[in-house]
C-alpha cells in the first residue's frame, strides 16, 4: 500500500533555510531534534508549520501534524517507533505535554 500525507501537507512552505527545529520538553529536560536532512524534510516542515505562529507544541499542534502526517499515523501506531516525530506528536496529545519550539537557521 502507498502511504500519502494528509489533507494541507501538499500547500505548506519548504523551509530550506532551516537547519533544524530542537523542542524541549516544558517540565522535564527530554528534548528532541530534528535535523534538515533527507528522511526527514517532511517531519521538518510539518512540526516547523504547526509551531511557526507559537514556538510551542501542545496537543492542538500536535493533532494538526497528525492530520498532515496522513496514513503514516496508521504506521506509527501499527509499529510503535518507526517513525519517532510522530511518536512525538501522539505522546503530547496522550500525555498533554507542551514543548518549547527552537528553529536554528
Amino acid at each position: 500500500m502507498n502511504k500519502a500525507f494528509g489533507t494541507g501537507f501538499s500547500t505548506l512552505k519548504e523551509y530550506k533555510e532551516v537547519s533544524a527545529i530542537t523542542l524541549k520538553e516544558t517540565s522535564s529536560e527530554r528534548a528532541h531534534h530534528i535535523e534538515n536532512i533527507p528522511g526527514k524534510q517532511a517531519s521538518l516542515k510539518i512540526l516547523h508549520a504547526i509551531t511557526l505562529s507559537s514556538c510551542l507544541l501542545s496537543q492542538d499542534e500536535a493533532e494538526q501534524g497528525l492530520i498532515l502526517f496522513g496514513d503514516y499515523v496508521a504506521d506509527e501506531i501499527a509499529s510503535p517507533n518507526t517513525h519517532p516525530n510522530i511518536r512525538l506528536l501522539l505522546d503530547t496529545i496522550e500525555d498533554n505535554l507542551q514543548w518549547d519550539v527552537t528553529v536554528e537557521i
